[in-house]
């Protein structure tokens, strides 16, 4: 794995009130000015939050949603399958309830249905007398569902965040924050917190008294937001920031028996982080739709007594353990074939009848986080095939989409992770397409595997301050990563094996003329570092984290990857 420094030299600190480091880490992150450093590092949830109003159609949604109050008419809630769409169908769900407004909550079966509106679901919202439909992480795409809707007498909202078609559906309003001309500073909300944004609005003019109640949301907002992915910047930091306060002493029935069911090891007493809820909240609730269906994930959010929630957890963490398996096995195979068919290529492509569709989005993630090249990853059925793409940041995935929409039945998505319909005679022609793109796109790029550094470090920069210092930028996720440091020609003082079947490695270094002696800690690195030997100068890229053991913290050093210098 090749290593790359963003910086190399820190900078001077003479004129910052700021340790060198975190100095060095704010002006990468492009933070100069003090008040936007302040915003940064201690978010505020009242001062660094957005009006919802300042969307264009805020009004327009608010003043239909208050006619639907008081004609007593049906809610259509339709939330996409995924976890974005089920956080973005709970919220909605909770505020008709606290509203008095009368709600149908329709999530598609992601096998048979797939992502968006469908005719099945609007023909459903009819038969149960529904007025008002409200698409949720879904609905530009639409036009044809959207129009069928306007056709049986029903109007539509769609609350959407992804990519905007040059035609706009025909929706009696639309809630997008990448809309052309949308007058909402922040364009980088997912479904849950584009939600949250429609529901906050409806409480400040329909249930004034309510609104501060909405902090309790917040739990659901941040696991929206951090299993979409989206980067956190912004106000999407806030909403975060204090959805993890919230997570750590959640009043919700449905988290605390997941967290209880799956032995989630955080809760009021160690409180989890941005990474707890993309590796073991958002999986839980992506295997309900990925293994049987997203109502699961939506009813046990829903509960309102640990008695209700406790066997749906039960379920959900069964499926979970399901999915671990298959994924794993799938993602075997498809490296293997990655490496033997796709090796000098820039785009990896696999289709198979064997590949569940619940899992190619997992696995497409997987491949192109590993060989750091866009892939899809797809279900060959008997005249269609549908999959999912993941991209890298060099390559847009939607716009090269869009340049083989002609031989598509149906795409959607946004830059760094889509999902296409397609019949099967048009595979290898897509390939062709597609692949040509990637290469035209990636040709200057080197796509061997990176580790990003933030910069090198010394020894004697190390210390419990600084740590503290650097928690001050969690959360961490998509645009903020945890900070990567490089030690490099330090001396292995002491190397051993932790964990069972030598999976993990349990160092000691010091600097070559003696001085300060650290403890570090990699995992997994068992068998590709298992024959380091005290005495040796090493290079090591880490995250600076804290180990309590017996009563007793001190610093850690959290290996990434190691290499002997020179």
């Amino acid at each position: 794995m090749r290593w790359q420094y963003k910086q190399t030299i820190l900078p001077e600190s003479k004129d910052s009130a700021y340790h060198p480091i975190i100095e060095a880490l704010l002006q990468d992150r492009g933070l100069f000015d003090e008040e936007e450093r302040r915003q940064f590092l201690v978010p505020d949830y009242d001062r660094d939050t957005h009006d919802p109003f300042l969307f264009s159609q805020m009004e327009r949604v608010v003043e239909r949603f208050s006619k639907a109050q008081v004609r007593g008419e049906k809610v259509g809630i339709f939330g996409d399958f995924d976890a974005d769409g089920v956080t973005s169908s709970v919220l909605m769900r909770e505020a008709m309830l606290e509203l008095g407004i009368e709600s149908e909550v329709y999530i598609p079966e992601k096998l048979s249905e797939g992502h968006g509106l469908n005719t099945k679901a609007v023909e459903y919202f009819k038969e149960k007398g529904v007025h008002l439909i409200v698409t949720l992480d879904c609905g530009m795409m639409n036009h044809e569902e959207i129009a069928l809707a306007n056709s049986l007498g029903m109007e539509v909202i769609v609350v959407d965040h992804h990519h905007v078609p040059e035609v706009l559906p025909e929706a009696y309003a639309i809630i997008n924050p990448k809309l052309p001309g949308e007058t909402y500073p922040f364009r980088e909300l997912c479904g849950a917190g584009t939600t949250y944004k429609v529901v906050q609005a409806l409480f400040l003019r329909l249930k004034p008294e309510g609104s501060e109640q909405l902090k309790w949301l917040l739990d659901v907002v941040a696991t929206g937001t951090v299993a979409d992915v989206m980067p956190l910047i912004g106000e999407n930091r806030v909403l975060v920031k204090y959805g993890l306060i919230v997570l750590s002493k959640t009043r919700r029935p449905g988290f605390q028996a997941m967290i209880e069911t799956g032995r989630l090891p955080f809760g009021e007493s160690v409180p989890p982080t941005a990474r707890d809820i993309g590796f073991q909240i958002a999986p839980r609730i992506n295997a309900a739709s990925r293994m049987a269906h997203g109502m699961l994930a939506h009813e046990l959010l829903m509960s309102k007594s640990l008695d209700s929630a406790k066997p749906l957890s039960v379920e959900l963490e069964k499926h979970n353990t399901e999915r671990r398996k298959i994924s794993t096995a799938t993602a075997d195979a498809v490296k293997k074939l990655a490496e033997e068919k796709f090796l000098d290529k820039k785009f990896i492509f696999a289709a198979h009848e064997d590949y569940p569709y619940g899992i190619v989005g997992l696995i497409a993630g997987r491949i192109a986080n590993e060989l750091r090249k866009p892939a899809c990853i797809m279900t060959k059925g008997e005249t269609e095939s549908r999959g999912s793409f993941r991209s890298v940041p060099e390559f847009n995935v939607i716009e090269a989409l869009e340049q083989c929409s002609d031989i598509l039945v149906k795409y959607g998505g946004h830059a760094a992770a889509a999902g296409m319909t397609i019949h099967n005679d048009n595979l290898d022609t897509f390939y062709e397409r597609f692949n040509a793109l990637a290469e035209a796109k990636l040709a200057s790029v080197d796509t061997d595997p990176l580790l990003v550094l933030d910069m090198p470090v010394m020894l004697e920069h190390l210390s419990p301050a600084l740590y503290r210092d650097l928690l001050k930028f969690a959360p961490f996720g998509e645009g903020n990563p945890e900070p990567v440091f490089g030690l490099e020609k330090v001396i292995l003082d002491d190397v051993r094996f932790v964990g069972a079947g030598e999976k993990h490695l349990k160092l000691r270094i010091k600097g070559k003329n003696g001085g300060k002696v650290l403890d570090a800690i990699a995992f997994n690195l068992g068998q590709k570092h298992g024959d380091l030997l005290v005495g040796q100068e090493i290079d090591i890229a880490f995250t600076l984290d804290e180990n309590t053991w017996n009563g007793n913290t001190t610093l850690q050093l959290k290996v990434i990857d190691m290499r002997v210098s020179g």
